[in-house]
């Protein structure tokens, strides 16, 4: 009877604990995808990043996309809730330039959406960080609005 009582113990552990990590995964997914609206969904990636440790720099993902000249790029993110960390895309042009950011950070505001009208064909360098380098979970996406 023990036995049994251990088991079903560990048969619920083991389903919160999916349960409580379903938000930062396919989850997570289909309610970022959910918000493309009329846009043409081009990339996601999912970032999960852990706090930043004392005097280790701020820990961060990148990823290379080629953009066309003459279109218009929607760019979110969707933060999972259950994490304190908000996330921050910085867009870099091929020269290492930073094109575009979406968080102001005068005003410690971020910007939901980025539309990114594109003047020069490149690949470009997505970086994704979480704000005061906190622990955060958080998908990327890039749409085509032409």
């Amino acid at each position: 009877m023990k036995k049994y009582f251990i088991l079903t113990g560990l048969i619920f552990v083991m389903l919160f604990a999916n349960k409580s990590q379903a938000q930062c995964g396919d989850g997570l997914f289909d309610i970022c995808h959910s918000k493309l609206d009329d846009a043409r969904f081009l990339k996601s990636w999912a970032i999960q990043l852990e706090n930043q440790r004392s005097g280790e720099p701020l820990p961060q993902v990148s990823f290379k996309m080629p953009l066309t000249s003459g279109n218009t790029y929607k760019i979110f993110a969707c933060n999972a809730e259950e994490l304190p960390g908000k996330v921050i895309i910085s867009i870099r042009n091929q020269n290492d330039d930073l094109v575009v950011t979406s968080y102001m950070v005068e005003q410690r505001r971020h910007i939901p959406v980025i539309m990114f009208p594109v003047g020069m064909s490149g690949i470009y360098t997505f970086s994704f960080y979480f704000e005061d380098g906190k622990e955060g979970c958080a998908v990327g996406v890039v749409s085509s609005v032409n």
